[in-house]
């Protein structure tokens, strides 16, 4: 009997230390890939963090299954809510990064009242002395701000709370200006349909394949939670865009209906169906967690930073998707650059391009244009000086200190372009879209009032750019930015306000985007460089 207690303790020891002992996982590369019930993610092994903590959320789930997979290992863990995983992760046979998987049914209330003020204060006093366009602003700042404390204050979460920062932060109507919460994606989910205007009606345009019957393509938005489709867009969408421009505002709210929210943020639209029927239903807010094939247009993804196609009649298109980081763009740049010498034509595609390192713009523009030498934008931001403002309420030139409106102009820098740039000698397009941003916007700016330019392709630009102040030290994982620059033409001083609109507009109808067989606006620059070549050609 003795022996039997004696061998049962034992294998109770060499339980309890296999429960404790702590998985590893090795990997050569940074890297790897994590499944969360069967969808795929990336995952980033971070010695550096100590720990890295991942967080995850549900409402209605007791369990989630967790995998990751290297190049040379893997392992699986079922979290249970409320009981934390730990795991190591050795890179290289070398670093080791320690890892923390919480798996929680709520969302943290952790941020004291001095958190949110003083974040909220932070914001404020950055926009009152160095947001770019705070004499566009159609209201008092103070009294927005006073405005919001109650507000803040009266937050129950800290996803409320970043909530409310970032409606505050979207009324600034600047791209180049917001807040943000980094673990928001952590307590939302999205709906599994896009929607998408077509003038001013908005419309189903893409939908995961187990919802198609119940949500055909093409169907139009009538209501949205039982109000118009406009005046809900209008009163709880648009006002969380952080833009002005209307097309801007148009596309991103868009795309904002149906997309991450808390799993208890419930939607149902009445819409009209394609072959008449009026239809009232809520569609499930699943697609973290359901995945599926969808039916809509698929969106252009691009494979490489920089790419290089030819197009019939011996025309280039040089896409350039993004501008950052410069020096691995200009190197791929460089490697094709010789090929494009012997096109008769050439299309620069800015549509996917969101913006990066304005220089590199500026590199590409040694290329395109003629002259030894080229303007770059100029610019404003504010400036501030306590004596002057002292002396504003009573001093004229002052004043514009007193009201904290004071600005600095900047002239626009000479870029010279070396003799030993050969210029691509032949008609030009740039095609850009409503993704077109930023600095890829720069680029298009220097252009714009040149008459020797190519010719703009497309749909207008998104209307902003600039220099953002980032505010990175606010509480549980919270980030903002204030644009501190605004940019002006070269030559006309004019500011950039709006988007760039195309000289040749090329607009898609509801049924040639669901059934896209070609791509019109490489068509239409195709057409018009075709067009130029063969006037040169007769010269």
């Amino acid at each position: 009997m003795r022996r039997l207690v004696v061998f049962f303790m034992f294998c109770l020891v060499l339980l309890t230390v296999s429960a404790e002992q702590q998985t590893i996982i090795h990997s050569n590369k940074k890297n790897i890939v994590m499944l969360i019930n069967r969808m795929r993610n990336g995952w980033t092994i971070s010695p550096e963090l100590k720990p890295d903590i991942l967080n995850l959320y549900s409402e209605t789930e007791k369990t989630r299954t967790i995998r990751f997979i290297t190049d040379i290992d893997s392992a699986t863990f079922i979290v249970k809510l409320n009981k934390p995983v730990k795991l190591a992760m050795v890179l290289n046979n070398k670093d080791t990064a320690q890892v923390l998987i919480n798996f929680s049914n709520k969302i943290p209330n952790t941020l004291s009242n001095k958190d949110k003020i003083y974040a909220l204060s932070s914001f404020w006093s950055e926009t009152k002395y160095n947001f770019a366009f705070i004499d566009r602003l159609p209201f008092d700042l103070d009294s927005l701000y006073q405005s919001y404390i109650p507000k803040v204050l009266d937050t129950k979460t800290d996803y409320d709370f970043y909530d409310q920062m970032e409606l505050f932060a979207a009324s600034l109507k600047d791209l180049h200006s917001g807040a943000f919460y980094i673990n928001k994606g952590t307590y939302t989910d999205y709906i599994p349909l896009d929607a998408r205007y077509f003038g001013d009606s908005l419309y189903i345009v893409n939908v995961r394949e187990d919802l198609a019957k119940q949500f055909p393509l093409g169907s139009s938005i009538l209501e949205i939670n039982h109000l118009p489709m406009p005046e809900y867009m209008k009163k709880n969408v648009e006002t969380y865009v952080c833009s002005g421009y209307r097309p801007t505002v148009k596309e991103i709210s868009a795309s904002r209906l149906f997309g991450s929210g808390l799993s208890s943020k419930k939607i149902t639209i009445t819409y009209k169906t394609p072959d008449g029927r009026i239809l009232t239903n809520t569609p499930p807010r699943n697609g973290n967690s359901v995945d599926g094939k969808y039916l809509g247009p698929t969106p252009k993804r691009w494979n490489k930073p920089v790419e290089l196609f030819w197009e019939k009649n011996k025309i280039a298109r040089l896409a350039f998707n993004t501008f950052y980081p410069k020096d691995r763009l200009m190197k791929m740049f460089e490697s094709i650059k010789d090929t494009l010498y012997s096109a008769k034509g050439i299309i620069i595609d800015l549509r996917a391009n969101g913006g990066g390192d304005t220089s590199t713009g500026w590199n590409l523009l040694r290329y395109v244009i003629k002259d030894p030498y080229f303007l770059t934008y100029a610019w404003q931001t504010r400036i501030n000086s306590g004596v002057n403002k002292a002396n504003g309420n009573y001093i004229k030139e002052n004043e514009d200190y007193y009201k904290n409106k004071a600005y600095k102009t900047f002239a626009a820098d000479t870029i010279r372009i070396p003799d030993s740039v050969k210029r691509f000698n032949v008609p030009m397009a740039v095609l850009i879209s409503e993704h077109t941003c930023s600095a890829a916007e720069d680029f298009l700016i220097v252009l714009k009032e040149r008459k020797d330019r190519p010719v703009f392709i497309g749909r207008p630009s998104m209307g902003s750019t600039g220099s953002p102040l980032v505010l990175d030290k606010f509480p549980e994982n919270g980030v903002a930015k204030v644009c501190t620059r605004r940019v002006l033409f070269p030559y006309s001083k004019k500011p950039f306000n709006e988007g760039i609109v195309p000289d040749i507009l090329v607009d898609y109808t509801l049924d040639e985007y669901l059934n896209q067989t070609n791509d019109k606006d490489v068509d239409a620059a195709i057409e018009f460089l075709t067009t130029k070549i063969g006037s040169n050609d007769q010269r």
